[in-house]
């Protein structure tokens, strides 16, 4: 099982997927480079890391293995907040639920990267759901069925299957790892074509012209309150902030400017807001996903848990390699985390649903 898993992982590095986000302006040569931008963002970050004082000690791998965990899933999240900003300023319409179609805009759009880069975001993503499931069913946790949310597995699943559908032959493995029957895998080819032709349509109309000016997305780094200052640290070292924008004014029309900005918030999300034209990014959920990386990225896929990251690993994650970017005093429980118009405001869009605290 082991070697199995990681040659997949080796092998995922390797698909070359079309070199494109969406169709549009933007050159082959482009996002190859933005990718790759991001690729030495994190090994840099991995390298200053060795200098903070909890992460002595620790192999260069070790830390990078947690810097692309952290900065894969936070990526996808801002791209699905990112969806919700395209529905919105675009008034794009919707046919089912919100939160799926910003999913499918995350995903899609990577999907379409021609990076190796790419691959990995978007397995972290479906680890990252995976684990969280894991993490809610062992502290008692529960999601309300009502909520605006899917499921967490659900969540994954359709992060595997939107990348079977793409090429089932490359990434079979993933289906077999993660469970996905063949009965599904057979249909995920259909559900990937009709998710990225219908982004494809309804963008169509807003892709930007090589003659016309970009939309001014402004970029903002708060700093990071207490330990959050290491995640505010590698964000800035990796610049995934400006990257993004940077793309996004290349390829789309915008109808206004907007912002992206990471900061402390006093609790864990990310959320679009209409009246502040702001994207923010918590810092505090960067560090959530270190300490889900910490509990529970070392364990193997059993079941349909997760798709396994200790293969080929000699040593399991300490907690002391990660506890510098976490936040405990803030409750990842509490009821601000959700996306709800008593806790974020009416016509504001968040990352996840917020938990009913268990025993």
């Amino acid at each position: 099982m082991k070697q199995q898993l990681l040659r997949f992982r080796h092998l995922l590095l390797l698909v070359p997927f079309p070199l494109i986000f969406a169709a549009g302006p933007v050159s082959a040569q482009q996002v190859p480079a933005r990718t790759g931008r991001f690729q030495a963002g994190i090994e840099a970050a991995a390298v200053a890391l060795g200098n903070n004082p909890r992460f002595k000690g620790r192999s260069l791998e070790n830390r990078k293995q947690v810097v692309e965990f952290v900065v894969g899933n936070m990526l996808f999240v801002l791209l699905h907040e990112l969806g919700h900003t395209a529905i919105g300023e675009m008034d794009l319409p919707v046919l089912g639920k919100e939160e799926d179609a910003a999913d499918s805009f995350a995903a899609t759009r990577l999907i379409r990267i021609g990076s190796e880069f790419t691959g990995r975001v978007l397995t972290e993503a479906a680890e990252g759901w995976f684990m969280d499931d894991r993490r809610d069913r062992k502290e008692g946790n529960s999601v309300p069925y009502y909520d605006v949310h899917g499921l967490d597995q659900v969540r994954a699943y359709q992060i595997v299957c939107f990348m079977v559908g793409a090429d089932k032959d490359r990434f079979k493995d993933l289906a077999n790892e993660t469970k996905l029957p063949a009965d599904r895998q057979d249909l995920c080819a259909r559900d990937y074509s009709k998710a990225a032709s219908s982004w494809a349509a309804v963008l169509k109309p807003y892709l930007r012209a090589p003659d016309q000016p970009e939309t001014k997305i402004n970029v903002t780094y708060g700093d990071g309150i207490g330990r959050l200052a290491t995640a505010a640290e590698v964000f800035r070292s990796v610049k995934m902030l400006e990257i993004v924008a940077e793309h996004q004014s290349d390829l789309l029309l915008w109808p206004e400017p907007f912002a992206l900005e990471m900061q402390s918030c006093g609790f864990i999300n990310a959320r679009w807001d209409p009246e502040t034209r702001k994207l923010t990014l918590c810092y505090e959920l960067a560090a959530d996903f270190a300490e889900l990386y910490r509990d529970y990225g070392s364990a193997l896929a059993e079941g349909r848990k997760g798709i396994s990251r200790t293969a080929g690993r000699k040593k399991s994650v300490r907690k002391s390699e990660t506890d510098d970017f976490a936040h405990r005093d803030v409750a990842r429980n509490s009821g601000t985390e959700g996306c709800t118009a008593s806790s974020v405001g009416v016509g504001v869009t968040c990352w996840r649903a917020a938990r009913v605290k268990g025993r």
